[in-house]
């Protein structure tokens, strides 16, 4: 279930970000080359194997329309959003995700 839930939510992050233009895509490809991705297949096994959390960034909207991985940490405002949220666990994985700009 999580899986699909999962996997709802990414395709509708790249379907969100399909309506950028070539040179927003090469912009946005840029910025954020340093920025590592992870497959809906790693995400499945991190969280079967309690290893990662995932975060969500998207705004209220977004969330009443797609719904949020069950599990998922809400970040309500990705600007004023401190440190007390992230696991103590320092060795555990941070997954953020979101329907992309919008």
């Amino acid at each position: 279930m999580r899986t699909i839930l999962l996997a709802a939510v990414l395709a509708s992050a790249a379907a969100t970000a399909s309506g950028c233009s070539k040179d927003d895509k090469a912009d946005k490809a840029h910025v954020h080359s340093d920025v590592p991705t992870v497959s809906i297949a790693d995400v499945d096994k991190g969280l079967t194997a309690n290893e990662m959390t995932l975060f969500d960034c998207n705004g209220d909207k977004t969330r009443k329309k797609f719904g949020v991985i069950p599990g998922a940490v809400l970040v309500e405002d990705e600007e004023t959003f401190t440190a007390d949220i992230l696991p103590a666990d320092k060795a555990r994985k941070l997954v953020f995700y979101c329907s992309g700009p919008s």
